[in-house]
């Protein structure tokens, strides 16, 4: 071979092995710079285990700070099977674990034994079973069995907590990976579930443990906090009322109540019932017991049949967790005729000194539509045809306005869309579209012939009662972290649809269908407080004898703070109307709201005659200072004995009771024995009650429609059972109701 030859090999040669070396260098570089990453997580991967640090949820709070869901740290057991497998004695852990967790051996020996290097065991356990592993995994108390527990570790877990377990359809729960399901926790879960942190140990390629310690720490974020409107003292009153009316008035298909600020929109409660426990909110036992047109669908869920069963349940649970006030539609019926006379007035259709005439019926095309009252109302003027809820009146006030302007009010109430409340699964109207007739304009006068939420009702009648104002409204006042506030939430006009002055005029008609005597409202007559409302009974369907009943009350009249709006859905007794079921519901709300709030009763002259007396204490006065204390109280007293000085008394001092009470006094020792039974009062009128209640020694105190002043009431519900045995000069107070048609 020539030199030149041999030069030009080893040339060659040279050039193939440049190539390689640069193709090496390039592929070097694609693994380091190009992929680097990847396979760095790849390595981190296979020598490192990481375990998952599961964020706490944020807190919901009321409108004054009180905890209604929150979330306490838990553990969660979890084992690394491979290191199991390499420790021995699997069938010791899965014995020993079964017997601490309250589970079954085999399941868990399937756990533990699975080709894999995590497994969860069991999600959020008790103090005391987590205290029982670890004693096994200690190791100053037996080695042999901490060495076999060394694949058993736990993980940190958060469970949540509802405190008070109110406003359960307004809070909603969260699922078994603490996601939000329902209500406020799904609806800001993006705000209130946090960011996941996590552990990173070294491990073998098998997944066991190395001989050397390596621990990196990523903490968990806490989620941010949200603050509600509502206010946990006014939804308890609420939902107590609620459930008391879904037993008397054998509610088929539940109840609901919202009570809201009409000045800025904020809902301070809001209620369904029957409802569900927030910490346990797949359980039907709560809905069960109320939850009465269901019988035959409980039955089913017991079914042997796994798909009947199941299907029954899925049944149950949706109902059961279905927010009425906001996804429930139904004709108003006579609540919406404050909308009504609202329009009417505004666009000057109607003034104060218009008048009717309500025979009884109106012909409107080709149907004769009834009033509610059989015989008709007569001759009245616009504040007593609304004070009457005279149907007459509406149907006139409604074709008047025509179907274009009534239309045009209709949607300014907010009634044609959804509210916009920040909760999930809000429903929208069902309303007439294109031009409406005589007829639709007729019925839809007095709230038929159309459906809306109760939530659309409430925002819509504030705007009434407030000045004007359609009001958005808010259930969420802020978010907020350890960091500060995050958002905000403030009242939002939507849009001006009334004039101050026709408010003013309709808070006043309103609060006389309360106050006056011949008032459909005069059921939620409460002393001391200035109320305006109106009742509404509406068909559920037709021709079928289904009724919702319903109020809407607002206070105090002059400037409403407060107004609330409940509905009964398919009440199973005889009189099925609002002004007799639903309205002294709304007025007790009311009561106990203003109350709470902290605004002061102001009592008219005639009002102011009838207070209750606190019972002076009498004892160790002579019979003759105690007879002339009594006397400048308005009350009558009674002397047991022969004695000069008082040594006891009935009632105690301190005890509220009616003017002309009668007080005992014993001047001798009191036969503590002697006890009085309590008679039966209901179904007496006022006058009836008290006289047989003080024929039996005992005091009369009235409460509810009594106190209006107006004839007809009857007692409805006594506050001592009939029969009881009681000491003398107790006091009963009666609760009284009117009979109502509207």
């Amino acid at each position: 071979m020539t030199l030149g030859k041999m030069k030009k090999r080893s040339l060659r040669l040279f050039a193939v092995l440049v190539v390689l070396l640069a193709a090496l260098i390039c592929r070097i570089g694609y693994w380091q710079v190009v992929r680097g990453g990847e396979m760095k997580e790849a390595v981190l991967r296979q020598q490192t285990g990481q375990t998952a640090i599961n964020a706490s949820r944020g807190t919901i709070y009321d409108r004054n700070q009180k905890v209604l869901a929150e979330s306490a740290t838990v553990n969660t057991v979890v084992c690394n099977p491979q290191q199991i497998k390499k420790d021995g004695g699997a069938n010791i852990v899965a014995s020993r674990l079964a017997e601490i967790l309250n589970m079954d051996a085999d399941d868990i020996l399937e756990k533990i034994t699975k080709n894999n290097q995590f497994q969860y065991i069991k999600k959020r356990i008790t103090v005391e079973e987590a205290d029982a592993i670890k004693a096994l995994k200690d190791s100053s108390v037996d080695k042999e069995m901490a060495k076999l527990f060394s694949g058993i570790y736990f993980e940190e877990d958060s469970k949540r907590y509802y405190q008070y377990n109110i406003a359960s359809h307004i809070i909603g729960f969260t699922g078994y990976d603490n996601n939000g399901i329902q209500g406020i926790e799904l609806t800001f879960d993006d705000y209130l579930m946090g960011r996941a942190g996590s552990i990173l140990s070294a491990k073998t390629a098998s997944g066991s443990t190395t001989a050397y310690q390596y621990e990196e720490d990523y903490d968990a974020q806490k989620g941010d906090d949200v603050v509600l409107t509502i206010d946990e003292t006014i939804q308890s009153v609420l939902e107590k009322y609620l459930e008391q009316a879904c037993i008397e008035n054998e509610l088929k298909e539940g109840a609901c109540g919202i009570v809201m600020n009409p000045q800025t929109g904020e809902i301070l409660a809001m209620a369904t019932k029957p409802d569900f426990d927030l910490n346990k909110p797949t359980d039907l036992s709560r809905f069960e017991k109320y939850a009465i047109e269901m019988d035959d669908v409980f039955k089913a869920a017991q079914s042997e049949d796994d798909e009947t069963s199941n299907n029954a349940v899925a049944a149950i649970r949706n109902k059961m967790w279905r927010n009425k006030a906001l996804s429930d539609t139904y004709e108003p019926g006579s609540t919406f005729k404050i909308l009504t006379a609202a329009m009417a007035l505004e666009e000057g259709a109607v003034n104060l000194n218009s008048h009717f005439y309500c025979p009884g019926s109106k012909k409107v095309a080709d149907r004769t539509i009834r009033c509610h009252k059989a015989g008709g109302h007569g001759g009245e003027d616009f504040a007593q045809g609304v004070i009457n809820s005279c149907n007459v009146v509406f149907m006139d006030l409604g074709l008047k306005l025509g179907s274009a302007k009534f239309q045009e009010y209709f949607n300014a109430f907010g009634l044609t869309k959804k509210t916009g409340i920040e909760l999930i699964g809000e429903s929208g109207s069902v309303y007439y579209h294109g031009k409406m007739s005589e007829t639709d304009i007729a019925t839809s006068s007095f709230g038929q012939g159309f459906s809306i939420t109760p939530m659309q009702l409430i925002t819509a009648i504030s705007a009434v009662v407030n000045g004007g104002n359609l009001m958005k409204p808010q259930i969420v006042k802020e978010i907020r972290n350890s960091g500060g506030i995050v958002k905000s939430f403030y009242p939002e006009v939507v849009n001006r649809v009334i004039s101050e002055e026709t408010s003013a005029t309709m808070r006043n008609i309103l609060e006389r269908v309360v106050g006056d005597a011949n008032g459909t409202g005069k059921n939620a007559y409460i002393k001391g407080y200035r109320i305006g409302g109106k009742t509404g009974t509406s068909e559920k369907g037709r021709n079928n004898n289904k009724r919702i009943a319903s109020f809407v009350g607002f206070a105090p009249a002059d400037d409403p703070q407060i107004i609330c709006l409940v509905m009964f859905d398919e009440p199973q007794v005889a009189n099925k109307y609002g002004g007799t079921i639903a309205a002294p519901v709304v007025g007790s709300v009311i009561e106990e709201t203003l109350e709470y709030m902290g605004v002061e009763r102001q009592y008219t002259e005639e009002e102011a005659q009838s207070v209750s007396v606190t019972v002076p204490d009498l004892r160790e006065l002579s019979v003759t200072v105690a007879k002339e204390s009594i006397d400048s109280k308005r009350l009558n007293i009674k002397v047991v004995g022969g004695g000069d000085t008082v040594l006891d008394q009935l009632p105690k001092p301190g005890v509220n009771i009616g003017e002309n009470s009668t007080i005992i006094v014993y001047t001798e020792a009191r036969d503590e024995t002697k006890k009085v039974s309590v008679p039966d009062v209901t179904g007496l009128t006022v006058s009836q009650a008290k006289k047989r209640l003080e024929d039996a020694g005992l005091n009369f105190e009235i409460a509810g429609a009594g106190l209006s002043g107006s004839d007809g009431a009857y007692a409805f519900k006594q506050s001592v059972p009939a029969g009881t045995q009681v000491e003398p000069a107790t006091v009963v107070s009666v609760e009284f109701r009117h009979s109502s048609s509207d």
